[in-house]
């Protein structure tokens, strides 16, 4: 099976390697996720929450540009480091609450 967009091997494009689903757990049990085991996470939170925000209710858009309000972040309720990446400890947030909630001052009060 031919390659459907062949390089030169001189060019300067550089092609992404596929995103592996890695799941890590630590000694104490914390569960840490990457790749797709993460995008799987972000996408059942996303279903969970009905695309909506947790804080305040605003619909959420799966793939907004990062920088908009409605644009769907996907945050942890307690210390990531100390709990991991489970549906438990995770939430939908838009952008601005989410910006709020780590304190940056730009961010619009609700």
């Amino acid at each position: 099976m031919s390659d459907p967009c062949p390089l030169p091997p001189y060019s300067s494009i550089r092609r992404r390697k596929k995103k592996r689903a890695e799941v890590r757990v630590g000694k104490e049990g914390i569960v840490r996720l990457s790749g797709k085991a993460m995008e799987e996470l972000r996408l059942q939170c996303f279903r969970r929450d009905r695309g909506h925000c947790q804080e305040c209710g605003q619909r959420l858009m799966w793939d907004a540009w990062t920088g908009a309000s409605q644009s769907y972040h996907m945050a942890h309720i307690r210390n990531k480091r100390m709990y991991g990446d489970t549906l438990e400890n995770i939430r939908a947030l838009c952008g601005d609450c989410h910006r709020a909630e780590h304190g940056n001052p730009r961010a619009r009060v609700k």
